[in-house]
C-alpha cells in the first residue's frame, strides 16, 4: 500500500514536469493531478506526508534552476511553495469532510486560491501556475481576457477532480477493482467495520457521493466539466477568428548573449567590452527604419542618471556618449537598462532602471523597478535575520520604485504611441502589467537578463509566464533578454517571432530581432478592467465554508 501510494504520488510529479515548459507536454496537465488526487480524498493518515513529498520534489525539479544562484534559496523556497500543497489538502479535506461536497467543487476552488495567494504574499512568486502549461493551445487560454491565468487553472483542476470523482464513484462504490495506481480503491465499499477503520475515508467518501442522487452526480462529474471546456474552446475558437491585428511601430530588440560570469562584478575593460559588444549589434539596425532600440536589463554597464565628472569613472563617461550617439546615428529612440543611483546625504540608493532616449538622443524620462526579486535583489528581514544576506548575490540591496512610467513614442510612419517597460520578473506580476495597461499603454517591453540561469528551463518558463499577460489585456509584448529568449508575442498570445540563430537555438545566442508591433483597437478588457476578480471569488467561497465548518463544530 505504502509503494503504491508512494509510485502514484511522483507519478504526478513526473506527469506535472512533462507538462511544463521546457517539455511543453501541456496536455497531460488534464490528467497529471489525478494520481496524487486519489489520495487527497480517500487516503489516510498519510496523505499528508506523501502530499509534502509531492510538493516538494516537484519544486526542486521545476526551479533546479534556480541552484545557479543558490543552492539554499531554490531548497528553502522548494520547501515554502510545497507548504500550498499541505494547505490545499488541509482545506480540501476539512470541507470534503465537514459539509460532505464533493471533491470536484472543492478541489479547483481550492486550488485556485492557493494560486493566487502565493502569487502575491511575502513578494509573491507566481511561477509553475497549472495554467502556464497551456500557453501554447491558444484557443483554450483566450479565457484569459476575463478570468485571467487563474481561470484557466481552475478547468485543468476541475477536470482533474472530476475524473477523481469518477473513478472512486465508479471502481469503489460499485465494487469493481481499477489497475495501477488506483487498486488500492477495490473492494473498499465491502469492507467491514473493523477494516474500514484502517482506512476510513475510503467507505467515508463513498458514502458521500452516494448521498448525491445518481443524475446530480453524474452531472457534475461528467456533464459539467465537459460543457466547461466546450465553452472555454467555443469562446477561443470565435476570439480568434475575429483577430485582426494592425501593425504598430516598428522595435529592434538586442541580443547581446554577455555572460554572467562577465557581467557579474566585471572590471573596467570588461565592461568597456560589454558596451562597445551591443553598440556594435546595435549599429547593425542602421538604415532598417526602426522606432525604437531596446537593450537588456542593466546591459549598460555605467551610469546614465549622474553627471559623469562627479563619479570620476570612464565607463561613466562612455556610457553616456554612447546613448547620445546611438540614438542619433540610428534615429532612433533608445530603451536601455541599466542602474540608476540616488544620493540621500551620504546614503546611495540604487535602483534597477530602464532608460528612455529620443532620437536626438536627449534621456527623457526612467522607469525604476517596482517589483524587486527577493533573495535576488533585496533581502526580506535582513534587518531581523542578518544571515539571510548571504543568498544574495549583490553585496548592495537595490530599491524599489513608485511609479509606473509611461513613454511617449513618436513613430516616422505610424504615429504616436504611449508603451511601459517591465523589468525582469514583473512581467509574471498580472497586477503589475495590468495597471501599465489600465494606465494607458498601447503596447509593453520587458527588459530581462536570464543570463543568471544559463541557458536552463527557466528561460522557457519565463516566456510562457509573458504569454499570459499578453491575452489578459489584449496587449502586444516584446521581450529584449541579454541571453534568450528575445521575442514578440501578439494580443492573441501568438509568440509570432523570437530570435533563433542558424541552428534554430534561441538560448545562448546573440543577435538582433526587428518587427512590428501588433496591435488591436485600444479598449480595457475584463481582466483590466477588474483585475483578479475569479481567484478572489474562489477565495471567498472558501471562506465560507470554512466559516460554516467552524460554525458546525461550535455549535454541533
Amino acid at each position: 500500500m505504502l509503494l503504491k501510494a508512494l509510485t502514484s504520488s511522483l507519478l504526478t510529479v513526473f506527469l506535472l514536469y512533462l507538462s511544463f515548459p521546457p517539455m511543453d507536454m501541456g496536455f497531460l496537465a488534464w490528467v497529471a493531478l489525478v494520481p496524487w488526487f486519489i489520495f487527497v480524498v480517500v487516503g489516510g493518515k498519510y496523505v499528508y506526508w506523501y502530499s509534502l513529498l509531492v510538493g516538494v520534489v516537484f519544486f526542486l525539479t521545476g526551479l533546479f534552476w534556480l541552484r545557479h544562484i543558490t543552492i539554499p534559496a531554490w531548497v528553502l523556497l522548494s520547501f515554502y511553495c510545497s507548504l500550498y500543497f499541505l494547505a490545499f489538502v488541509f482545506f480540501t479535506r476539512l470541507v470534503i469532510y465537514r459539509l460532505k461536497w464533493p471533491f470536484a467543487i472543492v478541489g479547483p476552488c481550492v486550488w485556485t486560491a492557493m494560486e493566487f495567494i502565493r502569487s502575491f504574499i511575502l513578494s509573491g512568486f507566481p511561477w509553475f501556475l497549472i495554467g502556464h502549461t497551456q500557453y501554447r493551445y491558444l484557443p483554450v487560454v483566450q479565457i484569459s481576457d476575463v478570468v485571467g491565468v487563474y481561470g484557466t487553472t481552475f478547468v485543468i483542476v476541475l477536470v482533474n477532480a472530476c475524473i477523481v470523482d469518477l473513478l472512486v464513484y465508479v471502481f469503489s462504490c460499485k465494487d469493481k477493482s481499477l489497475s495501477f495506481p488506483f487498486s488500492f480503491l477495490e473492494n473498499s465499499a465491502n469492507l467491514s467495520r473493523s477494516q474500514r477503520s484502517d482506512r476510513p475515508f475510503i467507505g467515508q467518501y463513498c458514502g458521500y457521493l452516494r448521498s448525491y442522487q445518481k443524475f446530480t452526480l453524474l452531472g457534475l462529474i461528467c456533464i459539467f466539466p465537459v460543457v466547461l471546456v466546450i465553452v472555454v474552446l467555443l469562446y477561443g475558437f470565435l476570439w480568434l477568428r475575429d483577430y485582426r491585428p494592425l501593425e504598430g511601430p516598428r522595435v529592434c530588440v538586442v541580443q547581446g548573449n554577455i555572460p554572467q560570469s562577465l557581467k557579474f562584478e566585471p572590471t573596467e575593460d570588461e565592461q568597456i567590452q560589454i558596451l562597445k559588444k551591443y553598440t556594435d549589434m546595435s549599429m547593425s539596425a542602421k538604415g532598417k527604419s526602426v522606432d525604437l532600440l531596446v537593450w537588456p536589463e542593466t546591459m549598460v554597464p555605467g551610469l546614465l542618471n549622474i553627471d559623469p565628472e562627479l563619479t570620476g569613472r570612464k565607463i561613466d563617461i562612455l556610457s553616456q556618449l554612447t546613448a547620445i550617439q546611438l540614438a542619433r546615428d540610428l534615429s532612433s529612440n533608445l530603451l536601455l537598462g541599466g542602474i540608476a543611483i540616488i544620493t540621500n546625504g551620504e546614503e546611495q540608493i540604487y535602483y534597477n532602471s530602464a532608460y528612455y532616449y529620443n532620437r536626438e538622443g536627449t534621456m527623457i524620462d526612467r522607469y525604476d523597478k517596482m517589483h524587486l526579486v527577493p533573495f535576488g535583489e533585496f533581502t526580506p528581514l535582513k534587518r531581523y535575520f542578518p544571515f539571510l544576506a548571504h543568498l544574495v548575490p549583490y553585496e548592495i540591496g537595490l530599491a524599489h520604485g513608485y511609479k509606473r512610467t509611461l513613454f511617449q513614442l513618436g513613430s516616422v510612419s505610424k504615429g504616436k504611441y504611449t508603451f511601459g517597460s517591465s523589468i525582469c520578473y514583473e512581467d509574471t506580476v498580472p497586477s503589475l502589467i495590468r495597471k501599465f495597461k489600465k494606465d494607458g499603454a498601447d503596447f509593453l517591453l520587458n527588459i530581462t537578463n536570464d543570463g543568471w540561469f544559463h541557458n536552463s528551463a527557466e528561460l522557457d518558463q519565463h516566456l510562457a509566464i509573458m504569454v499570459f499577460r499578453a491575452i489578459e489585456n489584449r496587449i502586444c509584448v516584446v521581450r529584449a533578454a541579454n541571453t534568450g529568449i528575445s521575442s514578440f508575442v501578439s494580443p492573441d498570445g501568438d509568440i509570432y517571432n523570437r530570435l533563433l540563430d542558424e541552428d534554430g537555438k534561441c538560448k545562448g545566442i546573440g543577435g538582433t530581432l526587428i518587427d512590428n508591433i501588433r496591435m488591436i483597437e485600444k479598449s480595457n478588457t475584463i481582466y483590466t478592467r477588474y483585475g483578479d476578480w475569479f481567484p478572489i471569488f474562489c477565495i471567498a467561497i472558501l471562506i465560507i465554508a470554512f466559516s460554516v465548518t467552524l460554525l458546525r463544530r461550535l455549535y454541533a
